[in-house]
């Protein structure tokens, strides 16, 4: 996040930034600074040599030079607030925040610098600071947050800065290029949703969640946006997966164009992996793109769909069959959400997490196994395999974005999943609940093909069961109905069946043409 310090002089813009840069691990510029660097003098003889207007010209300039940073602490000069085209090229994809300081406390702090301020060059500084700061005061005020620095130190300031954008725990950010984009984890976040929103200068915002979730958060989630004067519109789907489908898709984009959402309008998902599936696609089709927000509120969405920008809805034949690649602008994910989760769901969602175990990190696995009470009490142990599991998709995208090769393997269990919901009609199982009978069949298979030992499969499938997950696939179902639906499967290619299989716990391998008389007897 570019996180952009306006104030006056002796505001502490500069030393604030510099606490900030090192806490944040972000490049920290300082404007002023580059101008004496670039014109080989100090201000104070670039004001008084070649004057106000020529100053100003170097200080328009640097600032769009640097506004194009994308992680950064950017301290400007106590006049650069005065131009709307710096403003405008700070605020964009930025957080705008103005230290503030009384008059009194800013001419202490000047002249204990030296007091060379060429505006301060007069006979009376502290009437010359009144007069500046009640002319300046309005410009200000377009910031998007004020901190007051009068009488806590630069350290104290950068903290209540960072608390204040929810940057006061570890995310994870997904390195795509210019569609590179950051994951926040950890509790109390989603009231500073109104703040991460704000950078993105949407002239419209639709809230689109569904009408289980949504009057549980109503107030908080619209009080946090008021307070930076956003006023969405909220366009609610029913709760359930048969919900994700192109009649609702339809809708939703009725619903915006009677609202007349344009190119720079924003959408936030509220909600789990159908709201997040939904919303997504309708982002990337809506005027053939616009931004979007993921906020997931069940651990399977924060863990799974709503990072790596796979978006889509489902249909009678198959499910996420037609979609898009397209990568949200930020990832929001507050914890505190899991507590009105109801169990089921949360069960549901920690197959992902176990599926990350399998395909990439023993360790993870391990975790799981020997720390269910912490986890399942909405420990801290939470918030680390919620990170460790976005990290690890993360890598994966952003090395294979669309799914080209290496991003397979994050499709451990789902051949047979997906098939598992599509012949139930997405209404028996939670998609979670199918993952984990896939990835137990397909560990099974691993092990008629003699690629995994039979111990690790058994590992697989405890562990499965030790979070109250399904790991067999039912005898009602029809095996010829599992096999056929498979065929529909996005993964096929020309006829082959590709499926991810373990090799061992934290380590699988992409399985171009399974033999299907062994799929069958496996899911006999």
């Amino acid at each position: 996040m570019k996180i952009v310090l306006t104030g006056f002089m002796g505001t502490g813009k500069t030393s604030v930034g510099k606490e900030l840069s090192g806490l944040l691990g972000y490049p920290f510029v300082d404007t002023d600074a580059l101008i004496e660097e670039k014109e080989g003098t100090p201000i104070s003889l670039i004001f008084k040599n070649k004057g106000e207007d020529y100053f100003r010209k170097l200080e328009q300039d640097t600032v769009k030079d640097v506004s194009m940073k994308r992680n950064a602490v950017i301290a400007t000069g106590g006049g650069v607030i005065k131009n709307r085209k710096n403003v405008e090229n700070l605020g964009r994809n930025g957080i705008i925040v103005w230290l503030k300081a009384d008059p009194e406390i800013i001419l202490k702090r000047v002249m204990l610098e030296g007091g060379k301020r060429p505006l301060l060059e007069v006979e009376e500084p502290l009437k010359e600071i009144n007069k500046l700061l009640s002319e300046r005061i309005k410009l200000y005020e377009q910031a998007d947050t004020s901190v007051d620095t009068n009488y806590i130190t630069p350290r104290e300031s950068a903290h209540e800065i960072i608390d204040r954008l929810g940057l006061d725990h570890p995310g994870v950010s997904v390195e795509l290029n210019e569609r590179s984009y950051n994951i926040a984890i950890g509790s109390k976040i989603l009231p500073k949703l109104g703040l991460r929103v704000k950078k993105f200068r949407p002239s419209k915002i639709a809230i689109i969640s569904n009408k289980t979730i949504f009057p549980l958060y109503r107030d908080l989630v619209l009080g946090t946006l008021k307070q930076y004067h956003i006023v969405p519109e909220v366009i609610l789907l029913p709760d359930g997966e048969e919900y994700k489908d192109i009649l609702w898709t339809y809708y939703i984009h009725g619903e915006l164009l009677k609202a007349r959402f344009d190119r720079n309008s924003l959408l936030i998902a509220f909600g789990g992996g159908v709201v997040g599936d939904i919303t997504g696609f309708i982002a990337s089709t809506y005027m053939r793109g616009i931004r979007y927000i993921q906020v997931p509120t069940t651990l399977l969405a924060q863990v799974d769909s709503s990072v790596g920008g796979k978006t889509g809805v489902n249909h009678p034949l198959g499910k996420n069959m037609i979609g898009s690649f397209y990568q949200p602008s930020l990832v929001l994910i507050d914890v505190d959400t899991l507590k009105t989760l109801p169990k089921r769901e949360f069960y549901a969602g920690m197959a992902e997490i176990i599926k990350y175990g399998v395909i990439s990190d023993r360790h993870l696995f391990d975790y799981l196994e020997t720390n269910r009470e912490d986890i399942l009490s909405l420990g801290d142990g939470l918030i680390n395999i919620i990170r460790r599991s976005c990290e690890i998709k993360a890598d994966v995208v952003s090395k294979d974005e669309r799914e080209g090769g290496l991003r397979a393997i994050l499709n451990f269990g789902h051949t047979i999943g997906h098939a598992i919901e599509t012949v139930t009609g997405y209404k028996r199982f939670l998609h979670g609940e199918a993952v984990a009978i896939g990835m137990c069949a397909a560990a099974e298979l691993a092990v008629r093909m003699k690629l995994l030992r039979k111990e690790e499969a058994s590992r697989l499938r405890e562990l499965v069961e030790i979070y109250n997950l399904p790991s067999r696939v039912p005898d009602d179902l029809d095996v010829s109905e599992i096999m056929n639906a498979m065929e529909v499967d996005k993964k096929v290619k020309a006829g082959r069946l590709r499926f991810i299989l373990p090799e061992a716990i934290g380590r699988v391998r992409i399985e171009e043409d399974t033999d299907r008389e062994i799929i069958r007897e496996t899911l006999s």
